[in-house]
Formats: C-alpha cells, sequence, structure tokens
C-alpha cells in the first residue's frame, strides 16, 4: 500500500513532466523551423545585394570603357592637331585648311560637339562649326586658365560647361599648343555633348530611382542620370565615395547613402583607365529588396500557417495530456501563472512607490540604453548622484514619517529642475537619488546640479541636526566618457567618487568628477 500511494503522490509530478516534455517537443520544432525560416530569408536578402552589386560592378567596368573610348577619340583628335599646329604653324591659308579638316573630323565622330583652337590671348583661329574667327573670346574658360599656367602637355578634362555657341551642356577635353621655344601658345579643344552619355545611362533600366553618374577626380560631377542642371559641377567630397571608397581601391561595391537626395543604394564604381574620371552605377536598394520582401512575405504567411495548425494539434495534445490528472495540473499550473504573474509585476513596476521618481530598475534599464547611444551618436551624456545631508540623524530626530515626507519634497524640487522628455530623474536607494542628462555635458550637468541644490536648501527644510539648519544635499556630477567607461558601472563609480568627495569636503555642494 505505501509503494501505490508513493506512485499516486508522484502521479502529478509525472504528468507534469509528460505536459513539459509535449511542450518542450512543440516549442522546438516550431523554433526550429522559424529560424530555418529566418536563416533562409537572411541568405535570400544577402543573394539578392550581392546578385545586383556585381551587376552594378559589371555595369560600372562597362560604361568606364565606353567613356575611355569615347574621350580616347577625341583626345586622339587632339593629338594631332596640336602637332599640326606646333609644326605648320597657323598662317592664313593653312588656317583655311585647317578649319576644313576640323570641319571632317568632327563629322566622323557623332559624339564630338566642336573642335576649337585658341590663340595664347584665349581668341579663336578655328573651329569646326563654321563661326566667324578671331570674335568669340575664350580665355575666361577654366581649361584655357589650366594651360596657361600649367606647362603639363597631357589632356585636361575640366568641368562640365554650357557652350556659348549652341548653349547646350559640354564636356570639354583639352591640350597645350606650344610655341617652338616652349611658351604657351593657345589651346586645342574638342567638346563632347553630354546627351551622348545621357542617351547611353537613359537606355539603361536603372529602376526608378537609380543613379549614373560621370565624376571628376576632384570630386564634382561630370553628368549624372537622371539628369538636372542643378546637379552639374556639385561636390561629392564628403560622400561616402570619396571618404570611403575610393580610397581603399580603384574599383568596387558597396551600399551607401546618397549625400545628394539622401538616398540608400547599391552601388558600384570605377575609374576611366587614363583619365581623371570615375564611373559610379547604384541602384535603390529598397527597390533591389522590393521582389525579396514579397518572397519573405509570402514564405512568413506559410510558415505562420503551418505553426498555427501546429499550435492548435499539440495544444489539443496537451489537453488531453492534462485530463490525465486534471485536478493537480490545475493546481500547480495555477500556483506557477499566479508566481509568473508575480514576477511580470515585479518586472514592469518601474515606478519607486514612496516618490513618484523612475525606481532603480528603470534607471538601470535607461542608463544602459542611454550609454549605448551617446557611444553610437557620439553625443553628450551626464549623470548626478544626489544624496540628502544626515539624513539618518533626519530620521532619528523626526521619525521615518517625516523622512518620507522629505524625500517626497525633494523629488518634487528635482522634478522641478529636470523639464527635458528625454532626462530621467529615479530614486537610487535610500536618500539617493540619481539623473540622467542625456545630450548634456559634465558644464551643463554642473548647472542643474547647482539649481536642485541651491533650491533644497531655499526649501527651508527644517533639520535641527544639520549644522545649516535645514535640509541639504550634496550631489556627485560626471559626464560620460566612452574611451574609459565602458560599463554602466564605471559611470556610477565615477559619480559615486564624486559624491563621496562632496561629502567629504563638507556637504552642501557639488562636485565633477575627475
Amino acid at each position: 500500500m505505501g509503494h501505490y500511494d508513493r506512485i499516486e503522490k508522484n502521479r502529478p509530478a509525472i504528468a507534469r513532466l509528460k505536459v513539459r516534455a509535449a511542450v518542450t517537443l512543440l516549442v522546438a520544432v516550431c523554433l526550429s523551423m522559424a529560424v530555418i525560416v529566418t536563416w533562409e530569408v537572411w541568405s535570400s536578402r544577402q543573394y539578392h545585394l550581392h546578385d545586383k552589386e556585381v551587376a552594378m560592378s559589371n555595369l560600372a567596368q562597362t560604361l568606364a570603357s565606353q567613356a575611355q573610348a569615347s574621350i580616347k577619340q577625341a583626345d586622339t583628335l587632339l593629338f594631332g592637331l596640336v602637332d599640326r599646329l606646333e609644326n605648320d604653324g597657323v598662317a592664313d591659308g593653312r588656317l583655311n585648311r585647317l578649319q576644313r579638316l576640323l570641319g571632317a573630323q568632327r563629322s566622323e565622330l557623332s559624339q564630338i560637339h566642336g573642335l576649337f583652337v585658341y590663340d595664347e590671348k584665349g581668341q579663336w583661329i578655328a573651329n569646326s562649326n563654321g563661326a566667324e574667327v578671331g570674335v568669340a573670346n575664350n580665355s575666361d574658360r577654366e581649361y584655357f586658365i589650366f594651360h596657361r599656367d600649367h606647362p603639363d602637355r597631357g589632356p585636361h578634362i575640366g568641368p562640365s560647361i554650357k557652350s556659348r555657341s549652341s548653349g547646350e551642356w559640354i564636356m570639354t577635353v583639352s591640350r597645350r599648343v606650344n610655341y617652338p621655344d616652349g611658351r604657351f601658345a593657345g589651346v586645342a579643344l574638342a567638346t563632347i555633348y553630354l546627351s551622348h552619355f545621357l542617351q547611353l545611362y537613359d537606355s539603361i533600366d536603372m529602376g526608378s530611382n537609380g543613379v549614373i553618374n560621370l565624376i571628376a577626380d576632384n570630386a564634382s560631377i561630370v553628368v549624372r542620370r537622371p539628369f538636372n542642371e542643378a546637379d552639374i559641377g556639385a561636390s561629392l567630397l564628403k560622400s561616402p565615395l570619396f571618404t570611403q571608397l575610393l580610397p581603399k581601391a580603384s574599383a568596387g561595391t558597396a551600399t551607401i547613402r546618397s549625400m545628394i537626395d539622401g538616398v540608400e543604394r547599391v552601388v558600384g564604381y570605377r575609374r576611366v583607365e587614363g583619365y581623371p574620371l570615375i564611373v559610379f552605377a547604384a541602384l535603390n536598394k529598397d527597390e533591389v529588396l522590393a521582389g525579396w520582401r514579397k518572397e519573405s512575405m509570402l514564405s512568413a504567411f506559410i510558415v505562420a500557417l503551418l505553426l498555427g495548425i501546429l499550435g492548435v494539434l499539440g495544444y489539443r495534445l496537451i489537453k488531453l495530456m492534462k485530463q490525465q490528472n486534471r485536478i493537480q495540473v490545475e493546481l500547480l499550473g495555477s500556483q506557477e501563472r499566479l508566481l509568473e504573474l508575480n514576477r511580470n509585476l515585479e518586472l514592469l513596476a518601474l515606478e519607486d512607490a514612496l516618490t513618484g521618481l523612475a525606481n532603480r530598475r528603470q534607471f538601470d534599464l535607461f542608463i544602459h540604453a542611454e550609454m549605448g547611444r551617446a557611444r553610437r551618436n557620439q553625443t553628450g551624456l551626464a549623470l548626478l548622484m544626489i544624496d540628502v545631508d544626515h539624513f539618518k540623524a533626519f530620521n532619528d530626530q523626526y521619525g521615518h514619517l517625516a523622512g518620507d515626507q522629505c524625500l517626497r519634497s525633494l523629488a518634487a524640487i528635482i522634478t522641478d529642475y529636470i523639464k527635458r522628455p528625454g532626462d530621467l530623474a529615479a530614486r537610487f536607494g535610500g536618500e539617493e537619488f540619481s539623473v540622467v542628462l542625456p545630450g548634456t555635458d559634465y558644464v551643463g550637468a554642473f548647472l542643474v546640479a547647482e539649481n536642485i541644490r541651491r533650491a533644497v536648501q531655499a526649501a527651508g527644510l527644517a533639520h535641527s541636526e544639520s549644522p545649516a539648519g535645514t535640509i541639504t544635499v550634496s550631489v556627485g556630477v560626471c559626464g560620460y566618457d566612452p574611451a574609459s567607461q565602458t560599463r554602466t558601472e564605471d559611470l556610477i563609480g565615477a559619480v559615486d567618487k564624486a559624491l563621496y568627495v562632496a561629502k567629504a569636503s563638507g556637504r552642501n555642494m557639488s562636485v565633477i568628477a575627475n
């Protein structure tokens, strides 16, 4: 009979073990499915991004080759033109033949807007467009000033400009012309239609918010698709392309945010071989991931449906198992639920009952989060620790009820001086209060501390055991230093030391941590 009693006594425990085993199995299966689907969704996302990075890298390489070929054709004409000018000169009869030659060469290349020759003063002496020579002067143009001031004989690519002869946007490729003695004799210039590049760029499917940029080495935009005149010449010197990517490699891929329109894009970039230019192709990241999101939503729906069916079946199985020993299990389950409810209530209780301020738990969560935010955003953070002077003597003299009222009054004073929504005042423990001040350095925090300390003293709460005759407080002040304070304990320890110094130095003062 004793053996049977032991079996009956242990039956609820055995039933609980069976239920737990079933629940564990059910949760394990659900979690496994969720983890597998999450991993597959994440892998699919990375694949989509990587696939578009490869596509943008290939596109950048193709467009760089196209730009190099287009500019090279114009530069080759300039090289022959400079050689002809320096060897044959610019006598009147030769100028007529040169005019015809420039016109013939321009007609051979569709991307060429015009070919021009300027003397050392910037006057037109020959052009491919049939315009009257000797009238226009381009000595104020960037390319003319560059060649006049630099003896370099190589090609120079200037910023995009509007043609004075046609009003169209053009890219300039120029070379210096010298007299036999090496003095500056003028400039040979080829202008290329920006529309030559835009026609190609517009023919490429880049989605509704993709961009293709041709950028000079000085970080100015030469041409951009979609085309906007205001973007031409804009500087990208502070963009991630020039601050992060190009210093590491002349070609590559990345996911960066545009400084022009703030859109995050998957990009490929490459320098143009032989010329100071960079090709930059980018797709909107949201558009790249649009298909992935649809697939992910479908997968999530299917998995949720399966988990729901599995949950219903599991619930029915567990319910049948519980019926084997319903009374015992319900009692134990009720007890467990009550305990769990109490634990949840304890976790949710974030307010100090006496003062109405945040309690220690909320303070710990808040300071941890704000330290992380300050470290990430490189913003200020300060902490005050406030302690009531001679509070034990106050309790002994006036009683604990008066002590509680004193703490409530101090809490109200502190609240009056903590006005910003992001600040937090908390009861740290006993007669200690703490104030967290995000976005504040130690100087601002010290001013707040002094305002609180003076307000407490001005309140005139009687304390016969205090040398001041009224309630006073000592305050420790500390500014957050990410380099030396990696844990919340480090910041709290530093402000505690400052508070100790305030106490040891006579109380009723604010001290900044060293």
